[in-house]
């Protein structure tokens, strides 16, 4: 498991640890904020993602005063403004507000957020052994001993995310990273909101569509207002679905068709798999379109095969 990243100390500078705004847009590049950041101690190393806005970068720490020793390991999410939507714009605050409210053992830490320019800098946890999606295609399809193990962690994530009143409204197997071969981490917070009070009150309904269609809830992609973390729950159940199968529940190429399959829970395991049948139930109370009786996380936390 990884360093308590709490430990990286954070560099003086302004209210967002750094920030640094002047000159001209134009004369910033990755390349200018990357030396700045060079001499406050943090070196930029190899991308290890990216995105439409965003890159993600190996990076490591080391204060000023040490000369030498080992340096933190962590990660660099570098975004350009001038290349975002003005949908993620209004978005990156609501990301910027989750990812320094909540503090979980399973959630990627922040340490620091810092702006140059257009450049916007986020400072976390670097999970080495990249994201479930790739760990699952490596190994077809992931035992039901580790599925387990994988999902009560990120069960125990979203249960402590939802009792703090936001939801994440993107999980998917890309967004659940490996900081061991036996622990994860909830990551990108880009679509999360603050969507009820803390402590199991109502939440409000979101009418963004948020996520991947293959993760998506039927309810989000009718277009209809929904609530969140129902959406967080429908998209669990295919994370879980996905670990032990090795296969999507839905084909994402036909937004209408794949509602119509939603609907009528036409999904389907591999002909040589003989699953456990509390794993198909379980599933099948995630993945399931009716959102009055869609599996809540109190319910999961509690289910017995999670439970183990």
């Amino acid at each position: 498991m990884q360093q308590n990243p709490k430990c990286v100390p954070q560099p003086s500078g302004g209210s967002n640890n750094g920030t640094e705004t002047s000159g001209p847009v134009s004369i910033w590049s990755r390349t200018r904020v990357k030396n700045i950041l060079n001499a406050k101690g943090y070196i930029i190393g190899r991308c290890i993602g990216s995105g439409s806005y965003s890159k993600v970068y190996q990076s490591f720490y080391r204060p000023s005063r040490l000369e030498s020793g080992p340096a933190h390991s962590i990660a660099c999410k570098l975004i350009d403004r001038r290349r975002t939507s003005k949908d993620y714009e209004r978005l990156l605050p609501r990301e910027t507000v989750a990812m320094l409210a909540l503090s979980h053992p399973h959630i990627v830490s922040v340490m620091s957020i810092q702006e140059y320019g257009p450049f916007v800098c986020v400072f976390m946890d670097y999970c080495r052994y990249g994201d479930l999606l790739q760990y699952v295609q490596e190994r077809k399809r992931v035992s039901e001993r580790r599925s387990r193990l994988f999902f009560r962690q990120l069960v125990d994530a979203v249960q402590y995310m939802h009792d703090q009143g936001f939801c994440h409204r993107d999980i998917k197997c890309e967004n659940v990273l490996l900081a061991s071969p036996s622990y994860v981490k909830l990551t990108d917070f880009s679509f999360a909101r603050k969507c009820s009070e803390p402590k199991g009150a109502p939440s409000e309904l979101s009418s963004t569509f948020c996520g991947s269609i293959a993760y998506t809830a039927p309810e989000v992609l009718k277009g209809i207002p929904y609530d969140p973390k129902a959406h967080d729950m429908w998209s669990l159940g295919c994370v879980l679905f996905i670990m032990v199968s090795g296969t999507m529940p839905f084909d994402e190429s036909n937004i209408a068709v794949t509602i119509g399959h939603q609907e009528r829970k036409q999904y389907g395991y591999p002909s040589d798999m003989k699953l456990n049948p509390a794993i198909i139930d379980l599933i099948d109370r995630l993945i399931e379109p009716d959102v009055s009786v869609r599996a809540t996380i109190g319910l999961v936390a509690k289910d017995p095969w999670v439970v183990g």
